[in-house]
């Protein structure tokens, strides 16, 4: 993974992390695989604790992430799924199997307060 793909990464780590500290944050698809091309987008799945999840919440995060989406010129794929009901309602989709077998987990869920995140400014 290139230097500007890592800072990336930080980048979209530290804009979730401002909504929600202890959210558990995963990339999957083209950048996970080390495989992406010209027109890939950076697939991120956002899993919550204690949370209900539903349009307006999943809408957030993308808001949240638009900013972001337009500094560095690359588009940022938000899906958002309670933790409880990714492992009990998904577990059996294509999708929960290939982000288990190709995700890389980029937060883990522990609650960081925000002077713990790392430099988040774009090159």
């Amino acid at each position: 993974m290139t230097e500007k793909e890592q800072h990336i990464i930080k980048l979209i780590h530290n804009r979730i992390l401002e909504k929600d500290p202890a959210a558990e944050v995963i990339l999957y698809g083209s950048h996970a695989r080390g495989t992406p091309h010209k027109e890939s987008d950076w697939d991120i799945l956002i899993l919550l604790k204690n949370v209900t999840v539903d349009k307006r919440i999943e809408q957030s995060f993308r808001h949240h992430l638009f900013d972001l989406e337009l500094e560095i010129g690359e588009p940022i794929s938000v899906f958002v799924y309670s933790k409880k009901d990714w492992e009990n309602k998904y577990y059996i989709t294509p999708f929960y199997k290939s982000i288990k077998r190709e995700g890389k987990k980029i937060h883990d869920g522990k609650p960081v307060g925000l002077s713990e995140l790392p430099d988040s400014k774009i090159i």
